[in-house]
């Protein structure tokens, strides 16, 4: 038990030593933003609503909104599935078509040039065409959840541009990711912390947040 606490410290160090960047570093005209799964069915209301996620709705906003007409792409990917999804015999009912579930939360509706993306599972990588990153060099990811959604979207655009041997940064600020929490189940700060650093070992670059 020594053990583990000694590596959760080092694993929460890892997290308070990270960076705070400044945008003004970055080329926006090379940059795209994706805003995963800020939709009413997590952030609103239904089975999988997480107080913790709609808590993520007025900084992701703050955040975006200067930046709506500098970003070369804002991609909001959504969960959007029917009675027959595969998925929801893993998960509760959630996010079904056609109902406000699955539609992107209303502060972020008015945000230009925002594309929205329906996904049928919780990685949005199978949901969209790669082609459309040719002309990015950096893709910043927010949004939810941290360990399911962000991870495996980050982690599985990293493996396919280090199977294509492309040079592009996939940048995760913290203070714009979380995910749920049930006591004893579903951990959500521990769960941070485990998953954070399992994408930093996966070469997704993590930071503590943007400077504007």
């Amino acid at each position: 038990m020594d053990n583990i606490l000694m590596e959760f410290e080092v694993l929460q160090k890892n997290l308070d030593n990270l960076p705070i960047e400044n945008l003004a570093d970055y080329d926006l005209s090379k940059t795209a933003l994706f805003i995963v799964d800020i939709n009413n069915g997590f952030a609103k209301e239904g089975a999988l609503y997480s107080d913790r996620i709609k808590s993520l709705i007025t900084p992701i906003y703050e955040f975006v909104k200067p930046l709506e007409e500098k970003l070369n792409k804002i991609i909001a990917f959504t969960d959007t599935h029917d009675k027959n999804s595969v998925e929801l015999n893993s998960y509760p009912e959630h996010c079904l078509v056609d109902t406000e579930e699955c539609k992107v939360v209303d502060e972020l509706l008015n945000i230009k040039n925002l594309e929205i993306i329906p996904k049928n599972s919780t990685n949005g990588f199978f949901a969209m065409d790669v082609n459309i990153l040719d002309d990015i060099d950096n893709v910043v990811v927010v949004g939810d959840c941290t360990d399911i959604c962000i991870y495996q979207f980050a982690v599985t655009l990293k493996a396919y541009f280090n199977e294509k041997n492309i040079n592009k940064n996939i940048v995760v600020p913290m203070n714009l990711v979380d995910t749920y929490d049930i006591p004893f189940v579903h951990p959500g700060d521990l769960l941070n912390i485990v998953f954070l650093n399992s994408m930093l070992q996966n070469g997704v670059k993590l930071i503590k947040k943007f400077s504007l």
